[in-house]
């Protein structure tokens, strides 16, 4: 009997080690999950959030948990005004009297509380570092985001900007979070996760906060997730600008053009049943599209060493709607749902060709092309795309032509004159006497060594006030050359020297591509310069042409040539008609002794 008193205490001994032992979900070593952030090494290769500099550790040993336990949680690169950062907590910490047992499930989560350990969490290898994450996928996320909005989580926890720009921030307790970013404009930010958890095991409080950066992509269950936030952009350019500014050129009417669109798909969680995302393309009067020219491709590699890959048109990729043809000036590529939500981040290329016509505005009258970006940045399928927009500008430059639109004043460079006339120039006057209407004169474009482009001549007519107008030119240097005098007048052999200089705006970026200035340089002395500011509206809205200079081109009367020879040269004239006399006397003569 004493023996079995003895067995049965020793069992009741061993039972109550054991339920003192017990923890809400299991018996060793409960890690709590960490954020779900990455990070890029050097070998692109994704590493933990424990190695995120970001991670704060707070707390001290000896120190017992306890549910009043908190640490500063942060999300960074959240770079927008006026939004709203708020933390929703999914699983929580678990204390007893002794200190922390583990974690739940936050009720409203639509999870069984009661879930184990091994559930719960999973671990997470890379390289020789293992750490733990909620063991669930990214719909899980997005349907615990979908929770928070229903206000099936309470109201949150809402996080404040800090000292460090962009950076929301948040005292969190200890349990695993959903992050929420509202009130965007133009990013999508999609449900983020964040942790506080206790770092060490045994009697400490010592917890590790985490750190996200919003902008940069994470892992969930050693898999590549999605990207936390997105800012779609969209940049039009010119390819192979002669200007070197791949948003403003100047190019000769005729000449065709090639542009360029470029813009990245962007990231959607499954909230999004029905994303959009359309490109348009309007062009100006000045220019005509080349037809079967527009192609959409996928852009893979580098921008040295890129690779496109067009994409087929169709019911599964995209379709344009309004089709692009010579006779409009507008278009849009409209991408499919499915191609949108299974081509996340993807860089997409749109590329056509165009001809700059003769509606082309002259000189400051910029023949514009804008594209257009239209994206869904709400999941409700009827709210309001957001836009984004980004535009080019070709120039074609005129000689006495007008400054800025047809009904701008006319520019003076170049005058006819006849062998008394002038032309002066008195700050903007100019003023011109004698002028010569009716020579023909040829302005032959040249490369730098005098060869003559034979698709680059172009032709004027001196008129009533002798001013000779040429439009239609890019920047370079040409040669002029007249072709045909006036009725009277002798022809005038030389070759002018005339050389055409632009130059774009690079900043600040609203102004980027606009003309800046331009230069007529006539035999290298007569100089005109004319420079431009510009409102937001991408009006003109100053040109200084102050710094003017004007040529005359004289022409002179054959009537008032100069004679040589003096007396000599009539007796020599009067002695040869006399001569011509006597001659005609006796071959008549002659002839009549002959008939006898």
């Amino acid at each position: 009997m004493k023996k079995m008193k003895k067995i049965l205490a020793m069992l009741l001994a061993m039972a109550m080690v054991m339920g003192m032992c017990m923890t809400v979900f299991a018996t060793e070593d409960i890690t709590p999950p960490t954020e779900s952030t990455e990070e890029s090494g050097e070998d692109g290769q994704n590493t933990p959030s424990e190695s995120n500099p970001g991670d704060t550790t707070e707390g001290a040993t000896g120190v017992k948990p306890t549910a009043s336990d908190t640490a500063l949680a942060s999300v960074m690169n959240i770079n927008q005004t006026g939004v709203t950062v708020t933390a929703y907590q999914v699983v929580k910490a678990e204390y007893n009297a002794n200190g922390f047992t583990g974690y739940s499930w936050v009720e409203g989560t639509g999870y069984n509380s009661g879930e184990t350990k091994r559930e719960l969490f999973i671990d997470v290898k890379t390289g020789e570092t293992t750490t733990k994450t909620l063991n669930i996928d990214e719909a899980a996320i997005v349907a615990l985001a979908g929770k928070a909005k229903e206000n099936a989580l309470g109201d949150g926890i809402q996080m404040t900007t800090t000292g460090a720009e962009g950076t929301y921030s948040a005292d969190l307790p200890v349990g695993s979070y959903v992050v929420l970013v509202t009130g965007s404009d133009d990013t999508i930010y999609n449900p983020m996760l964040v942790s506080v958890y206790y770092s060490v095991s045994g009697n400490s409080n010592q917890m590790v906060a985490g750190s996200l950066d919003a902008e940069s992509a994470w892992t969930l269950n050693a898999q590549d997730g999605f990207v936390k936030s997105s800012e779609p952009k969209v940049e039009k350019t010119i390819v192979n600008p002669g200007s070197g500014n791949d948003h403003g050129d100047d190019v000769a009417i005729g000449d065709t053009v090639s542009f360029r669109i470029d813009t990245q798909m962007p990231s959607y969680s499954d909230q999004y049943t029905d994303p959009k995302f359309n490109i348009s393309d309007t062009i100006s009067e000045g220019l005509t599209y080349k037809a079967d020219t527009l192609k959409v491709y996928v852009k893979t590699g580098t921008d040295d060493a890129e690779m496109l890959t067009e994409i087929p048109k169709g019911d599964a990729t995209y379709d344009v709607d309004p089709a692009f043809t010579p006779d409009s000036r507008t278009f849009k590529v409209i991408f499919a749902t499915d191609y949108i939500k299974n081509n996340q981040n993807q860089y997409i290329v749109i590329k056509y060709d165009a001809v700059l016509n003769e509606d082309a505005g002259i000189n400051f009258d910029a023949n514009t092309n804008t594209a257009k970006l239209e994206y869904s940045n709400n999941p409700d399928p009827e709210a309001n795309l957001k836009e984004k927009e980004d535009t080019t500008y070709h120039y074609t430059f005129g000689i006495d032509a007008s400054l800025n639109g047809s009904e701008s004043e006319k520019t003076q460079e170049l005058y006819k004159l006849d062998e008394n006339g002038t032309a002066t120039v008195d700050g903007e006057k100019v003023t011109v006497t004698n002028p010569l209407k009716g020579a023909k004169f040829e302005l032959r474009k040249v490369d730098a060594d005098g060869n003559v482009d034979e698709e680059h001549v172009y032709e004027a007519v001196s008129a009533d006030d002798g001013s000779l107008s040429f439009i239609g030119l890019d920047a370079g240097k040409y040669v002029l050359v007249e072709t045909e005098a006036p009725n009277g007048y002798s022809l005038d052999p030389t070759e002018h020297k005339v050389e055409i200089t632009a130059t774009y705006y690079t900043a600040p970026e609203k102004d980027k591509g606009k003309l800046e200035s331009y230069t007529i340089t006539i035999d290298g002395e007569a100089t005109s310069t004319y420079k431009a500011t510009y409102t937001g509206q991408d009006k003109v809205t100053i040109i200084d042409k102050t710094d003017l200079g004007v040529t005359g081109i004289k022409n002179t009367k054959l009537a008032s040539l100069p004679s040589t020879g003096g007396i000599g040269t009539t007796i020599f004239t009067i002695g040869g008609c006399a001569i011509m006399i006597i001659a005609a006397g006796l071959f008549f003569a002659t002839r009549r002794k002959t008939e006898k």
